[in-house]
This record gives C-alpha cells, sequence and structure tokens, in this order.
C-alpha cells in the first residue's frame, strides 16, 4: 500500500502541487462568490442530508482557501440555491434545476434516485449548465451522453452506475465469497426501483456465468414492511450467503427480522441507510455482520484525504443525524472540490461548454480515490473510471466486540473487508496500517467451522452463530 501513495502522489492528493500555478492566474481577490446550487432529498433522507453537509464542507473550505491566496478566486456559494427533490419526485426536480439556473447557478451537484434524477434531463439540455450527479447510478443517463453528447454533455457522475457496481457484485461474490469464504449458492432481494431492477438483472444474468449459481430471488415493493416470508423461502433454499439491495427502503424491518429469525447465512450487499451510523442505533445493534458497499467510510485512510474530511464532518455535524457522512457526502464534497479545480483551470470561465472541456480532463485524488472521468467515446462518457487505480466499491461490515450486539454499551465499528488493499485501519498518525492479515485468517477459521457445519448436518441457526463470531474476530482486527 505504502509503494501507491509515493511523496508526489501525497503532496498531489492535499492539492500542493498546482498552488504555484494557481497563485499566478490574475483574478480578483474582492470579487464576488461564484453561485452554485444542490438538488436533493434534503427534508426526507439522511443520503439528501450528507450530500448537503459534504458541500458545505468543501464550499467553507474553498473559500478559506481563497481567503489565506491558496487557491485563486473566486470562492464558491450555495447560499439560498439548495432545493429538495421530494425523492421520487421528478417534476419537482426539473422545477428546482429550472429555478437554480435561473437565480444564477453556474453548475448544480446532487440528485439521488435514478426516478427523479430523469427529470432534470431535458432542462440540463435546454439550460446548458454542468451537472455532477453525486448519488445515482442509472446508467441510462451515460447512455444519454453517448447517444447526444451536444445535447447532454454537461453531465457528470461522481459515483459508479448501476452495471458497474453490479459487476462488483459478481466480483466480489467470486473472489470472496466463494474463494475466502466458501460461499458456494447465493440468495437475492433488490426492492422494485429502477436500481433495484437494473441491478437484479445483471446479477441474475452475471453470477451464475462466473459459477456463483442462484438459489432464490426476489423484488419487494419498496415500501415493504415485512419481509417474514421472503426470509423464510430464503432460510428454506440452499443459499449460502444473502445479496440484498434496498437503496429507498430503510432496510430496518429486514435487518430485525433477519437477526431475530437467525438468518443462517451472512449478508453482503446494498443498504444505503445502512451506511449511516445511526444505523447501528435504529437497528438495535441486529445489523451486526452485515456488510454493505459504500464509496468510502471515515475510520479507514483510503486516501490522505479521506479521514481528514472525516474528522471534520464529525467536529462540524457530530451531534446531528446523520452524525457521520454518508456515501453522498464524500461524493459531493469531492465534487465540489473538482468543480473548483476545472473552474481554476477555465481561469475562472462560467462558460459552460468551457467547464465541460475542464471538467473532462479532471484527474483527481479526493476522499474516494482517484477520480478521471471516461471520455465521450467510451461506453459510459463522463462516469468515473473504475478499478484499483481509480474509485472501487468498498465493502464494509458491520460489527462490534461486544458478545451481544444488542448490548447498549455495544460499540459499533465498520471495518473493509473487501477489496484486501483497503483493509486497513489508521495508526496515531492517521496513516495506513494493513489488517489483510488478520482478516484473511478470520476467514479461514470461519470456512473451517462452516465445513464442520456441514459435516454435522446443517444444525439451524449455528451458521448465524459462526457468522456473528467472525464479525467479532475482524472487529477485533480493526480495534486491536
Amino acid at each position: 500500500m505504502q509503494s501507491r501513495w509515493s511523496r508526489r502522489t501525497f503532496l498531489r492528493a492535499l492539492g500542493l502541487g498546482a498552488t504555484t500555478a494557481l497563485l499566478s492566474q490574475t483574478l480578483s481577490w474582492g470579487q464576488a462568490p461564484l453561485r452554485v446550487g444542490l438538488i436533493g432529498p434534503i427534508d426526507l433522507l439522511d443520503v439528501g442530508r450528507a450530500m448537503l453537509r459534504g458541500a458545505l464542507i468543501a464550499q467553507d473550505e474553498i473559500n478559506k482557501l481563497v481567503d489565506d491566496r491558496k487557491l485563486p478566486p473566486p470562492k464558491l456559494s450555495f447560499d439560498g440555491l439548495v432545493r429538495d427533490d421530494q425523492v421520487l419526485r421528478g417534476d419537482v426536480a426539473r422545477a428546482a434545476f429550472e429555478d437554480i439556473v435561473q437565480r444564477g447557478a453556474v453548475a448544480v451537484f446532487g440528485g439521488f434516485l435514478d426516478e427523479t434524477v430523469a427529470g432534470i434531463f431535458p432542462a440540463l439540455a435546454r439550460l446548458r449548465k454542468p451537472f455532477l450527479n453525486t448519488g445515482t447510478s442509472g446508467k441510462d443517463f451515460s447512455r444519454l451522453v453517448k447517444e447526444e453528447y451536444e445535447r447532454y454533455k454537461y453531465y457528470f457522475r461522481v459515483m459508479i452506475n448501476s452495471e458497474v457496481l453490479a459487476q462488483e457484485h459478481v466480483d466480489m461474490s467470486a473472489r470472496f465469497l466463494a474463494k475466502e469464504l466458501g460461499v458456494q449458492k447465493v440468495a437475492l432481494l433488490f426492492e422494485d426501483s429502477a436500481y433495484g431492477r437494473d441491478s437484479i438483472k445483471i446479477l441474475e444474468d452475471r453470477l451464475p456465468k462466473a459459477g456463483i449459481p442462484i438459489a432464490r430471488s426476489f423484488v419487494f415493493p419498496i415500501s415493504n414492511p415485512d419481509f417474514a416470508s421472503i426470509l423464510q423461502q430464503i432460510a428454506d433454499s440452499d443459499a449460502d450467503a444473502l445479496i440484498p439491495g434496498f437503496a429507498f427502503n430503510n432496510g430496518i424491518p429486514f435487518v430485525g427480522q433477519a437477526f431475530e429469525t437467525q438468518l443462517d447465512m451472512p449478508v453482503f450487499g446494498v443498504i444505503v441507510e445502512g451506511q449511516s451510523y445511526e444505523y447501528w442505533k435504529s437497528t438495535g445493534g441486529r445489523v451486526m455482520g452485515h456488510t454493505y458497499a459504500d464509496a468510502a467510510t471515515g475510520e479507514t485512510p483510503i486516501t490522505p484525504k479521506t479521514r481528514p474530511f472525516y474528522k471534520s464532518y464529525l467536529e462540524r455535524y457530530g451531534e446531528s443525524q446523520p452524525s457521520r457522512p454518508l456515501y453522498t457526502a464524500f461524493t459531493t464534497y469531492d465534487a465540489v472540490y473538482l468543480f473548483k479545480e476545472a473552474l481554476d483551470r477555465a481561469k475562472g470561465s462560467t462558460d459552460a461548454d468551457k467547464l465541460v472541456e475542464e471538467l473532462a480532463k479532471t484527474d483527481y485524488i479526493g476522499t474516494l480515490g482517484r477520480l478521471k472521468f471516461r471520455d465521450r467515446n467510451d461506453i459510459y462518457p463522463h462516469d468515473p473510471l473504475y478499478g484499483p487505480d481509480y474509485v472501487v466499491a468498498k465493502w464494509v461490515l458491520w460489527a462490534t466486540n461486544a458478545r451481544d450486539p444488542r448490548d447498549a454499551r455495544a460499540e459499533p465499528q465498520r471495518v473493509v473487508v473487501w477489496p484486501p488493499q483497503f483493509r486497513l485501519k489508521a495508526d496515531a498518525e492517521g496513516k495506513p496500517v494493513s489488517i489483510n492479515e488478520c482478516i484473511t485468517k478470520a476467514n479461514e477459521e470461519y470456512r473451517k467451522q462452516i465445513e464442520e457445519w456441514k459435516r454435522q448436518n446443517r444444525p439451524r441457526g449455528r451458521r448465524f452463530e459462526h457468522w456473528q463470531t467472525w464479525a467479532r474476530a475482524v472487529a477485533r482486527c480493526f480495534t486491536g
């Protein structure tokens, strides 16, 4: 891991390498801040509130750097240009985008559900302002950019799309669940949303091709409060693990019922609300042992910027929900910074086409990793490049050292268990320390226990106990 972060790369990640060139620009330090906007589910969902908070932290940090003459003007301001999209209302999002632009925004950030962002696209093409999507994963947006580039080139995504994320499920299942944990078959449980339908279709096609048969597959209404029947059918199948996909549904009833019925298999998937630190309390610790895909977690030093942002967020918002940054906080924080870099390369020009030209040149090390956009000829133009040297999903385990996670005194940990290069904890100085060997040993012990469990004719509830033991072992890797 150390070889990936040379002194030159580290300084570049902190933004120090370009300072001298930036200061040579001749813009006035007394000019008014440039107006930018944000649209998201701010009133109803934690992911929306986290999105706004990430944007405001970036705004204030950038403006302080301008005041200190470490960055050139202009400053940025979201003041009066933040709008709620009411989650599923594409018409509301479109009206919000139009209003924000009419009020002077030169760029807009945000967007969570596909259904909402789809409503923005007609206004995007007509009003021609950069839109940096920091929350949604719908690959159809990339298709529109490719098919009608001149109309939709203003769209950029700082978030991996649903097909890439689904393929990450497949790769993780084949390389981690199967090879390291001995999983042979999986069950799928996805909500009936654009994200869920796209994802389960890809998984049903690609998992078997990767050597992972699907034992059962379910799609449920997004407002579903009761999973008892589905969980019973999954428990009665020969699945060795469950892959859920929840974007709108908060998953709390599912998590509670899975724990109380001692669902006899590990859970690896996506529950967006489950990225929130408060989720441990919301589920009464019953989320113990669940592993969810995430963009970053502030407890893991993914880049030199990850933990400083996490600490800034905690100092500013640690007393209110969400008290820790969700993925939309990381993506939006990075998006505001990379937009500022593009603006500076454009020498402060607010011409939309010029900004698009400079955004397309982005090569930025943020809290998520290295962000670089795919070009217009790619299958996913203006999406981030994906891979070990760029942005990848991080699979984060909910765990605790406590014997009973329902104990109010139990302290939760969120530990990256995949990919191996991000099995890290921070030392006293915040530098990354690998815990890969420790987690690998925990995986080996779990696999041995499951082989013995199978020889004993699979006693009900015993694999659940082994999985809880595995999660505690991983927590000790992180805290020890």
